[in-house]
């Protein structure tokens, strides 16, 4: 079900009503998105509140109706993005040693991967690969959603693979 471009144009001149229809429209959805990165369900209704009140703040900004529903995800998914950064980011490469640890720092699979890698994806195959954490270890470590953790790995996986294959 979606709304009509009827609704989701009173949404940008500010209608009440289509604002009220957009939102319980959409609020769903929004959510849906937010949890992807965000695990506490009191976080996601925080995160929520604030996508919803920012894509009212910038509607005038969304020129195309029929672009409704990518504007509020994409507001929703930036929204829970900036909230992980906020309370749960990970260690800046200054700190991976506290991650890492003193002895692991001369790890020889460590080195050669550390260049060809984000931080977030070495920190991720160093606790997969390296230590065999489970998903819900690297969660735990990292605050990094576990379908966010598996396709970081996933990539940094693709990543070795073509630039260890060519070297």
């Amino acid at each position: 079900m979606s709304i009509s471009k009827r609704t989701a144009i009173g949404f940008i001149a500010g209608n009440q009503e289509a604002i009220e229809k957009v939102y319980l429209e959409y609020k769903n959805l929004m959510y849906f998105v937010i949890a992807a990165y965000v695990k506490n369900q009191d976080d996601c209704d925080d995160v929520l509140s604030e996508a919803f009140l920012k894509a009212v703040e910038h509607k005038d900004q969304l020129k195309d109706p029929n672009k409704l529903k990518s504007f509020l995800c994409s507001i929703a998914k930036n929204k829970a993005i900036d909230f992980m950064k906020k309370n749960r980011a990970l260690p800046s490469s200054d700190l991976i040693e506290e991650i890492y640890g003193e002895e692991e720092r001369s790890n020889p699979v460590l080195n050669m991967i550390e260049p060809l890698l984000s931080n977030k994806e070495t920190i991720i195959v160093y606790l997969r690969a390296i230590h065999s954490y489970s998903w819900e270890e690297i969660v735990e470590e990292t605050g990094i959603p576990e379908s966010s953790a598996r396709r970081i790995y996933s990539i940094a996986k693709e990543k070795l693979r073509k630039e260890l294959l060519w070297a």
